[in-house]
């Protein structure tokens, strides 16, 4: 029983390597990109969001990002900081918050799609046409297991 746990904990520690030399060699990647502009992939997200969807409530916004509405609140707080984004309350419900691109974010919308976009494409094309399609089904499936299990994990559930 001990070496099948201890097996599981060096499976996960290898799972996490994974995850953190993906996300060093991403992040070397696109770091540039996202310094230069002063933004972080969220942020980055969101704003392509809003160039394509409009105005959006937080709500919608959390669900586009697959973020939790509280950390799409502070991240609209910093986008509007920057004078990216504005906020509008609906004139039906008060309780309604829009947010939208300003001509700032608007315009940085459109450099991002002509010059960042068509790259992160070339590099998801290069990376992912490494692997066959069931290759590439399967790690999603896995990717997401491995995420739902720290998520779950994180509310206190045992496994």
């Amino acid at each position: 029983m001990a070496s099948e746990v201890e097996g599981v904990r060096n499976g996960f520690e290898r799972v996490l390597d994974a995850a953190m030399g993906i996300a060093e060699a991403w992040n070397e990647r696109t770091g540039k990109w996202l310094r230069e502009n002063q933004i972080t992939f969220a942020q980055f997200k969101a704003i392509l969001l809003l160039s394509r969807a409009g105005s959006q409530t937080l709500g919608q916004l959390s669900e586009g990002l697959s973020r939790a509405r509280c950390t799409v609140t502070g991240l609209v707080d910093r986008l509007e900081a920057k004078g990216l984004v504005r906020r509008k309350r609906s004139r039906e419900d008060r309780r309604m918050v829009y947010v939208s691109l300003t001509a700032k974010g608007r315009e940085l919308a459109s450099e991002l799609r002509e010059k960042v976009v068509p790259e992160i494409a070339r590099l998801g094309e290069k990376v992912m046409g490494r692997l066959t399609e069931s290759e590439a089904a399967a790690l999603l499936g896995a990717l997401g297991k491995v995420s739902e299990g720290i998520s779950g994990a994180g509310a206190g559930e045992g496994g």
